[in-house]
C-alpha cells in the first residue's frame, strides 16, 4: 500500500515537472503537439480520439490563447497530421456529455 502510494506520488510529480517544462521551454505548436500526444496515449480509441476538453480549456491548460490553439490545430490539419470530424449539435462529443451527466447524477446521490 505504501509502495503504491509512493509510486503514484512520484508519477504525479513527474507529470507536474514535465508540464512545467512544457510551459517554459516549448513553442506554442510544440505545446499543442505535446498535449495531443499525451491525450492520445491516455484516450486511445479505435478510429480516432475525442478530446475531453474544449479549445478554451486546452488553451488554459497550456498557457496559450484559444486563438493560438486554434491556429496550431488548423496548421496540423493543413499539414495532414490531424483530421477532424464534424459532430452534430455541439462541439462537445456525445461521450463527454454522457460522462458529464453520469458524474452529475453520482454527485446528486
Amino acid at each position: 500500500m505504501v509502495r503504491a502510494l509512493l509510486t503514484m506520488t512520484t508519477d504525479n510529480l513527474q507529470h507536474v515537472e514535465n508540464h512545467m517544462l512544457l510551459l517554459g521551454r516549448k513553442t506554442s505548436q510544440e505545446r499543442v503537439a505535446a498535449f495531443l500526444l499525451e491525450m492520445n496515449s491516455r484516450l486511445t480509441a479505435p478510429g480516432g480520439m475525442a478530446l475531453p476538453m474544449s479549445r478554451r480549456d486546452i488553451a488554459d491548460y497550456l498557457g496559450l490563447t484559444i486563438e493560438t490553439v486554434s491556429r496550431a490545430l488548423s496548421e496540423f490539419k493543413r499539414k495532414g497530421y490531424l483530421k477532424f470530424r464534424r459532430r452534430a449539435g455541439s462541439t462537445t462529443s456525445r461521450s463527454v456529455r454522457e460522462r458529464q451527466m453520469r458524474a452529475r447524477q453520482e454527485l446528486r446521490g
